[in-house]
């Protein structure tokens, strides 16, 4: 499977994502992203919270350690942070 970064138009900021109804796909892990409290199935992202260079998805269900960069295609989602570490949605 190719990735999102691969075929990039252009990339935008996490802000984008609000809003937006989602559904987990997969992501790389590392120690500087949490989906701990990742819901299953599609979810809305209600909020996008920065506070100093951390950002915080819907109250903590996603938590990243600086901003990401946000790449859209073709229904996908891609957050790629700068530590290597990535995180990826389906939009529904």
């Amino acid at each position: 499977m190719a990735t999102v970064e691969a075929h990039q138009d252009r990339s935008t900021g996490v802000d984008v994502l609000l809003g937006r109804r989602v559904r987990y796909q997969k992501h790389k892990p590392g120690r500087h992203l949490s989906v701990d409290r990742m819901p299953q199935g599609t979810f809305r992202i209600e909020s996008v919270n920065r506070f100093g260079e951390r950002i915080v998805l819907n109250d903590g269900i996603v938590v990243m350690e600086s901003a990401p960069t946000v790449i859209e295609r073709g229904g996908r989602i891609a957050l790629l942070l700068a530590t290597g570490e990535e995180l990826y949605f389906f939009v529904e």
